[in-house]
């Protein structure tokens, strides 16, 4: 599958995660340019579906892993995530409960033992530089992927330190073939 340039972005100040960036332990945001036919279609709640679903064989052992070990300290599972967040009646994205949704954002998350976490998939038209504006073509639009976390003692700290590599590496995965599987769609 063909990949699109991924790039490191300042935090969103128009996210709704916004109020946790202070505090939060953790926080990075990530951005990718989105396929301009569709761009009047995009919608935070399918886009976060394409990015989440399907996932490479070699991410669903990283999880299992990551399962297994964790419930030696009693860190819910990702499929226990899912299920509780289900129980309550609340959506899901992948594994991930549905904390809120606009039409332009999305915010994903769970507050764990160790930590809490919120994920936000916000689609946003970004003024491309002078320089590159054709007379038709003033806007683009990118997806931009912010995760924040707050952690809760060593373990938390110490489970971040772990997993935080393959957490950027996953989502600039996830981001650089989502513009392909969007237009598969």
């Amino acid at each position: 599958m063909a990949t699109a340039p991924v790039r490191k972005v300042p935090f969103p100040g128009e996210s709704r995660l916004q109020p946790l960036y202070k505090s939060a332990y953790f926080i990075d945001a990530f951005a990718v340019t989105l396929p301009r036919q569709q761009a009047t279609t995009y919608k935070p709640h399918a886009v976060a579906r394409a990015f989440f679903d399907n996932p490479p064989a070699w991410f669903s052992l990283l999880m299992w892993i990551r399962d297994h070990i964790m419930s030696i300290f009693g860190v819910k599972g990702s499929t226990q995530i899912q299920a509780e967040a289900v129980k309550r009646g609340m959506d899901t994205v992948s594994v991930f409960p549905v904390i809120s949704s606009t039409d332009k954002e999305i915010i994903l998350g769970e507050d764990d033992s160790h930590l809490n976490f919120s994920i936000s998939i916000m689609i946003r038209d970004v003024e491309q530089p002078t320089s590159t504006v054709k007379e038709d073509d003033e806007k683009e639009t990118e997806l931009v992927s912010t995760t924040v976390v707050h952690c809760h003692g060593w373990l938390g700290r110490a489970y971040l330190a772990v997993i935080g590599p393959f957490h950027v590496f996953i989502v600039k995965y996830n981001l650089a073939r989502l513009p392909g599987k969007i237009m598969k769609q």
